[in-house]
């Protein structure tokens, strides 16, 4: 009888990729979406506060400036993604990867793969658009919003950690136990602490700057105060402040006067846009005593157009009609150009003419280096109120103080 010959074993095929679940990896994932739903959430808690303790929240109210870097980032265009802001889409983002990482511990073998292939698109599409966000942050706004920097980083590790489980081959018997108490132990833990931090910055008042408050240590000493009206601790006179302006600058006042304020704002800034009317009526109280100057510093890309409108409303002798035209309406991402057309023929400009001089970009340049001049000069952001030199402090911005800097300042 002819013996049957055994067949030589099949190799076991190679594991499909991602279709392995790596328990310190995989927690690690889930741990970091956890993080980053509490980073979101914290944003989201001093965005509805209007950043009046710092980006973190735990800032001094007198050391924080008028409009802080997550401020300037959270409020600009590219703060938000088709109308929504990003504090709402990383939310969301974050909780899709929580979500799906959970998942990985419940989902049967075959349907493992599939999750992770879902996390790991996701994951990819986040680290993206987070460099594009850094991007923003670092060339076109020159601004760093922290917690927004912290959540890129999370991101960043998010996506090391994909490209390893992508890459790496399984080894044998790797596949681990899996365990979703963890998950739930993990999930209770970052609900409570996401919940005691709203607990406690909704019960927290809302920032006031102490107009006696010690200056900080290692500040500027402020011996120019009056009474209870501060200037910036933080910043030291500039000497040359006059070379700032020029009489061809938007002005009102009395250019022979000894003390010159000067403003620094952008149109599309809503703390310049409070700020506007206090300043008219400084002038109508204190007019006789000072020079008033306005001077644009750009915080967006989108603000350049409408700025360019306003030098051509100066021009023209409309400047304040057009900047009021302009806070009037304005909003989120700036003011689109036909509508910036219609409300320079609504001041009394000729439209064609404001549109071919905004299409030619003629005082971009020159925008630009006033800004570089303003930031050499100790301007930070906006709005920014200077007197003979001396940056008023944030919490004196009100027609009381300003008025009584003026006239100390007066002599």
């Amino acid at each position: 009888m002819k013996k049957e010959r055994k067949s030589a074993p099949t190799p076991p095929t190679s594991a499909p990729r991602l279709a392995t679940y790596r328990p310190l990896l995989d927690g690690a994932v889930f741990v970091l979406s956890l993080l980053g739903i509490l980073v979101v959430v914290h944003l989201w808690i001093q965005t509805e506060r209007g950043f009046d303790r710092g980006c973190f929240g735990f800032t001094a109210p007198e050391q924080v400036a008028a409009t802080v870097d997550c401020e300037a980032v959270t409020t600009s265009d590219a703060g938000s993604m088709f109308g929504v802001s990003n504090v709402v889409w990383g939310l969301l983002y974050y909780l899709a990867l929580a979500g799906l990482s959970f998942v990985t511990v419940a989902v049967t073998e075959g349907a493992l793969a599939r999750v992770k292939k879902y996390r790991a698109l996701a994951i990819v599409a986040g680290f993206v658009y987070s460099l594009y966000l850094v991007y923003v942050q670092y060339v076109i706004l020159d601004q760093l919003c922290r917690l927004c920097l912290i959540s890129a980083s999370i991101v960043a590790v998010l996506f090391v950690l994909q490209i390893i489980d992508y890459f790496r081959v399984p080894a044998a018997g790797e596949g681990g136990r899996r365990s979703l108490a963890k998950y739930a132990v993990l999930a209770v833990v970052a609900v409570a602490v996401g919940g005691a931090d709203v607990f406690y910055f909704r019960n927290l008042p809302a920032a006031q700057a102490s107009a006696g408050a010690d200056p900080a240590p290692g500040a500027v000493a402020d011996a120019d105060a009056v009474g209870e009206c501060l200037y910036d601790p933080e910043k030291a006179r500039v000497e040359n402040y006059r070379d700032l302006v020029s009489f061809s600058d938007p002005s009102k006042g009395n250019p022979e006067a000894e003390v010159t304020v000067i403003e620094f704002f952008d149109p599309n800034c809503p703390h310049c846009m409070t700020l506007h009317p206090i300043m008219e009526e400084v002038v109508r109280r204190k007019g006789d005593k000072a020079w008033f100057v306005w001077r644009p510093f750009v915080l967006w890309e989108y603000s350049l157009a409408q700025v360019e409108a306003l030098f051509f409303a100066a021009q023209d002798g409309m400047f304040f009609d057009m900047l009021e035209a302009q806070f009037q309406v304005q909003r989120q991402g700036g003011i689109p150009l036909p509508e910036l057309i219609q409300i320079s023929e609504s001041v009394g400009m000729d439209p064609d003419l404001t549109a071919t001089r905004l299409q030619r970009g003629l005082y971009r340049n020159i925008i630009m280096r006033q800004r570089q001049t303003a930031i050499e000069a100790g301007v930070t952001s906006v709005p920014a109120v200077m007197i003979n030199g001396r940056f008023v402090d944030r919490s004196s911005r009100t027609p009381d103080c300003l008025g009584a800097l003026i006239d100390a300042a007066a002599g």
